[in-house]
């Protein structure tokens, strides 16, 4: 099986393009979270990932556009905020409002667990400090407890986003965390902000960091238009 782990898309939909056309193959493509928010294609974000039946989890810059959904464009100051409100619809909120925290699924004898974030300093940053170290794996357990399903599972492998930083982590021979990186472009001005974008593909339970480019032409002309 073809899994395709993408997240923290920030309305890039010019970066997902890129990447679901050089995966148009996967048996699977997941989001783990950050749809939108601090990009400028949200509505056409939402679009695309239902278009491709992408399985979602709900991070925490959809959630804070939910919740000043509920105040109204009306009430933001300019900026992003505002920005993302006034182009979304009804039906793309419903869209946010109804993603799960978490996904769970087996593929190929390993079971995954897909949130988009926990603690990232406790969680992520120090299973890259210390792979083995035994209170990085009673923290990995005792969020697997917590948030999977299938607590006897011989291999897990929590699927993260969050940190924008790709990355595989060997917690334990049985014990992994992949997270893809970001599909978002800096908030800046530069070209140095419009890098390629980052996704794991997971091929017969291998997985493999990709960076991919992608056309940035509308997105530039876009952002230095605007005040904010």
């Amino acid at each position: 099986m073809k899994i395709l782990l993408i997240s923290d898309i920030h309305a890039n939909v010019d970066g997902l393009e890129a990447v679901l056309q050089k995966h148009a193959d996967a048996d699977r493509t997941l989001c783990a979270g950050d749809i939108v928010h601090y990009g400028l294609f949200p509505h056409e974000t939402i679009a695309m990932l239902k278009a491709h039946n992408v399985r979602c989890v709900c991070g925490n810059h959809d959630l804070e556009i939910l919740r000043r959904a509920k105040e109204g464009a009306e009430a933001q100051e300019p900026g992003f905020v505002r920005y993302t409100l006034e182009r979304l619809t009804d039906d793309d909120l419903r869209f946010l409002e109804a993603l799960p925290r978490t996904v769970n699924f087996s593929a190929d004898g390993v079971r995954y667990c897909m949130r988009h974030a926990y603690h990232v300093e406790e969680l992520t940053n120090r299973f890259l400090l210390s792979v083995l170290d035994h209170d990085a794996i009673r923290a990995f357990d005792s969020r697997w407890e917590r948030h999977a399903d299938a607590p006897e599972a011989k291999t897990k492998c929590f699927l993260l986003g969050h940190s924008h930083t790709p990355s595989i982590v060997h917690v334990a021979e049985d014990r992994f965390v992949y997270n893809p990186g970001t599909l978002a472009y800096r908030l800046g001005r530069d070209q140095s902000d419009y890098a390629p974008v980052s996704c794991i593909v997971i091929e017969d339970g291998v997985p493999r960091i990709l960076h991919y480019d992608w056309d940035n032409t509308r997105t530039v002309w876009l952002r230095n238009s605007m005040d904010f």
